[in-house]
């Protein structure tokens, strides 16, 4: 199943809070995309944030991988999940 997810930043948080965070969260996504469950990546034009869609077989199993990035787990983002 394809589940659409799009993150966004808890309020207080801003680019300059997350940076010293993004090498570690964009080796994370990489690793899923070479496993086949992230499919796509965008980044959002309309706030800071991004989408991604997952292969996943539920959406628990997808709040599991976004539960586990390391900016989820920092507290900066708050996460949406769409099967489709």
């Amino acid at each position: 199943m394809r589940i659409i997810a799009y993150d966004r930043f808890r309020p207080g948080v801003t680019l300059a809070t997350i940076e010293p965070y993004l090498p570690k969260e964009v080796a994370n996504v990489w690793r899923l995309w070479k496993a086949g469950i992230v499919r796509e990546n965008y980044a959002r034009v309309d706030e800071p944030g991004v989408v991604i869609v997952f292969e996943c077989a539920s959406v628990d199993e997808c709040k599991r991988y976004t539960d586990d990035f390391p900016l989820t787990r920092a507290g900066f983002l708050e996460w949406v999940h769409i099967p489709v």
